[in-house]
């Protein structure tokens, strides 16, 4: 009898699960910035999550091997992102869903190449995100990273393959960068034809930065995100 109850419980666990796993969900994809809604079973986005969250893992794994330091780490993933990825290809249609299938696709916009970035700089342990810098008529703006790094925020062009240096040679940080003590370092043959002395003086004043989606695509940050969403909590 007991064996039947067992049988039984584990009988009604697994119609639970599938029916759970089953239940229609929505995601979103942007194609060439207008959006849709698309219908995807709740078990197959699960699944799909932790897909890309062990890719990220193990990407970011060998992306910063032998980087010793959290400035060495952000260096190799800066390089890493401006080599990988393609700058808008002429006839195909930019894609915005993920980011891990902006990395598959290996092309994007410039805020898709900061999304990279940064989501890579959080897997690895850094703090990161990106925003948007206006120039001081509001008429023009960047993409820009923030990467944390002992203590302070740097700001990073990865479209564009520019970091910045103080004059004693190490990473500008925003401080410096406000304060016109700086100098451009770029990746590229070519220095990029920008004009960040527009941009730089209008950089945010970084304190808290929450919960943003390069920070949230591991399960952990997830659940505490969808949670707090939930609660309605800041």
């Amino acid at each position: 009898m007991k064996n039947i109850k067992i049988v039984l419980l584990l009988f009604i666990l697994a119609v639970a699960f599938i029916a759970i796993a089953n239940l229609e969900v929505e995601t979103q994809q942007g194609i060439n910035y207008k959006w849709k809604a698309i219908k995807i079973p709740l078990g197959l986005k699960a699944l799909n999550f932790l897909d890309r969250h062990y890719n990220y893992k193990f990407l970011v794994k060998n992306i910063i091997r032998g980087a010793k330091t959290d400035e060495e780490k952000a260096l190799s993933i800066f390089n890493w992102t401006h080599a990988n990825l393609k700058k808008d290809i002429k006839g195909l249609p930019i894609i915005d869903d993920h980011v891990w299938y902006t990395i598959v696709r290996g092309y994007g916009a410039s805020d898709q190449f900061s999304d990279v970035f940064v989501t890579l700089c959080n897997y690895s342990g850094l703090s990161a995100f990106y925003g948007i810098v206006y120039n001081k008529n509001k008429d023009s703006n960047l993409s820009l990273s923030f990467v944390k790094i002992n203590g302070k925020w740097f700001v990073f062009d990865p479209y564009s393959g520019v970091y910045f240096k103080n004059k004693a040679n190490n990473l500008a940080d925003i401080e410096d960068l406000k304060l016109n003590n700086y100098q451009l370092v770029t990746i590229n043959s070519e220095t990029p034809d920008i004009a960040y002395e527009q941009y730089l003086p209008n950089l945010p004043e970084v304190v808290n930065i929450g919960f943003n989606r390069a920070n949230i695509q591991s399960p952990f940050r997830r659940i505490i995100y969808e949670v707090r969403k939930w609660l309605k909590l800041k």
